[in-house]
Parts: structure tokens; sequence; C-alpha cells
């Protein structure tokens, strides 16, 4: 699934905002952009609290010190993302209503759902704000100590292992799916439309992934043991926690959070957004919080998350197809 390639014109343009964020007269023109003269609409297909809401309010409150115009953050939860993304592909294309959103909307779903009310061709993809570790967890009581105790288990018993998800097709179950065929491993999986957490709290479910910003609370809080992280490297929130990789080399199944703008979106107001975004990834406290979260910054603009959204969903619509993985 590909996103339509930057015209010439767009690219000057985004060079012209990069300069103006660095305070160089190139950016000069751009300066007198009226570009955000209201507030800004930014779409959260989620529900209030969890990562994405609360690193997009985040971002929000440092665009608003930046730009002096409020984010509305509206939260359209619902359908693996589907009903957000279709808010804001059917938005008028002027920057003010922007899409926050993460891996599901565009590497997951066109390979999991027949249908989609949305294609990658509806969007313009600004920016990558961050990559999103998951983390492997079990019950403190669980007597999977460490990964390698989990895979002997698995190994000894296909099948009777059972592992939670966010949902058929979500980026927990697609991400330890993805897992399981690299480890040759067969575990039971049990789809859940709320919260998981607490049944492996309780070890009714003996692992599951979790996002790094929900799973770090409750390992630190003593709820959970960790026992890998998705990312390539172990992360700074989890420094004794392994990363999967260093059993499984060349593993990742991290997610990623980016800003999203609908089609035929002016090339100026797309560079203005991108520079305001990149002052607030270059803003050391913004990027101490989501390292706190457990998250890795990225910041790449349009070419770099182009490339980075093709390669990923080539490698999740693999995942769907061996594993059969579908939804209505």
């Amino acid at each position: 699934m590909r996103f339509s390639s930057l015209s010439r014109r767009h690219l000057c343009t985004v060079a012209a905002a990069s300069l103006l964020a660095a305070g160089l007269p190139g950016g000069m023109a751009l300066a007198q952009s009226p570009y955000p003269a209201k507030a800004v609409k930014l779409v959260v297909p989620f529900p209030p609290g969890v990562s994405p809401d609360v690193i997009a309010r985040l971002w929000g409150e440092g665009f608003t010190r930046l730009t002096g115009q409020p984010v509305v953050v509206e939260n359209r939860p619902g359908a693996s993302t589907i009903i957000g993304a279709q808010a804001v592909a059917n938005a008028p294309a002027d920057g003010y209503t922007l899409l926050w959103t993460v891996n599901n909307t565009f590497s997951i779903n066109p390979y999991v759902y027949k249908k989609l009310p949305y294609k990658a061709e509806d969007f313009v993809p600004v920016t990558r704000i961050l990559s999103v570790p998951y983390v492997l967890v079990t019950s403190v009581d669980s007597k999977y100590r460490t990964l390698q105790d989990l895979v002997r288990e698995a190994k000894a018993r296909p099948d009777a292992l059972s592992y939670a998800s966010a949902g058929i097709g979500q980026g927990t179950h697609v991400a330890l799916a993805r897992w399981l065929n690299q480890a040759g491993l067969k575990m039971t999986h049990v789809p859940y439309k709320d919260q998981f957490v607490p049944d492996v709290i309780a070890g009714r479910i003996d692992v599951a992934l979790d996002a790094s910003t929900g799973a770090i609370p409750q390992v630190r809080a003593g709820k959970v043991r960790a026992l890998g992280v998705t990312s390539a490297q172990r992360i700074a929130g989890l420094p004794d926690v392994p990363a999967i990789a260093e059993l499984y080399p060349g593993f990742v199944g991290d997610s990623w959070h980016g800003i999203f703008v609908p089609k035929a979106t002016p090339d100026a107001v797309q560079a203005a957004l991108l520079a305001t975004s990149q002052k607030i990834m270059a803003d050391p406290a913004f990027r101490a919080k989501l390292l706190d979260y457990g998250l890795t910054p990225v910041g790449e603009g349009p070419e770099a998350f182009r490339k980075f959204l093709d390669e990923d969903a080539r490698a999740w619509a693999k995942v769907v197809k061996d594993n059969h993985i579908t939804a209505e």
C-alpha cells in the first residue's frame, strides 16, 4: 500500500520550512504563512488516557506553545482506528484536521479487512513522531521468569499456553504472532475487546504484549513481570529486560505514532506543520518524557516516513497472510 510521492514544489517548501525552524533566512517567505490561523483538530482513533492520546496531547501542548493556536484532541475510538481514519479522510484538506495514528491504520488494516472506507492514497504522511516498543509480560506469580523459560514450556506444550491481545488484527496480536512464527512456537490467542492486562496479572492468561507506556508502570508497581521487549535494543525504561532480538536476531515488533493530513492539503501547510513538529521533537523536555514512557523519539520527515511505511506494510502483510488473520 503506497502513498503518493511528494512533488518537487513540496520538497522545496519543506526545505524552506526546515530553514525557518532553524531560524535561517531561507525560511523568511514561509514566516508570512498564515497557518495556523485558528485551532487545529487532532483526531486520535483511541479513547482518552491510552498511549496515543497521552502523547498526542503532549505534542499538542508544544504546538500551542510555538504557534499560539490551540490543539483540540478529538477521540474517535473503535474499529481498529478505522472510524478516526475515515473521519479525517473526509475532512477538508486545509491543515486544520490532522490524524494522529499508529501502525494498524496503514500497515495492518488493509490486509486484515476485506473492505475499508479509506485508502492510503487518501492521506499524506507528514512525520513519524516515535516508535512504540511492546513489552512481553506475564504475572509476577508466573513460573516463567525469563523468555527462555517461556520458550521451553511453549515448545513442550504446543497451543497449551495462552496469549491475550487487544483484538484480532490489533498490533498486540500481530506482533506476537510475528514472534511466534520466527520462534517456531504455537500458543492459543485470546482476543479481548477491553482491557486484557488484568487477566495477565491474575494469571488467567499466560502472556501478552502491551505497549511500553502501559507496561512500564505495571512492571515498576510489581504487578507484572517483563520477559522481553520488541524493539531492536533494550529500552531505557526497562534496562534490565532483554530485547527479544537478543534471543531471536532480527526480530522487531514495534508500533509507531505518526501524523497524517488529507490528500490535497496545501504544500505550504504541510511544510509549516512539519517545521513546527520538528521544533517540538527537538525540545529536550519533550524527548525526555517520551523516553520515560519507554518510547523512542523519531521525528523523521515525509520522505523517510513514506519509505518506512512501505517497508512496514510489507512486513505486517506477510504476518497477516501467514497466520490467516481476518476481521470483519
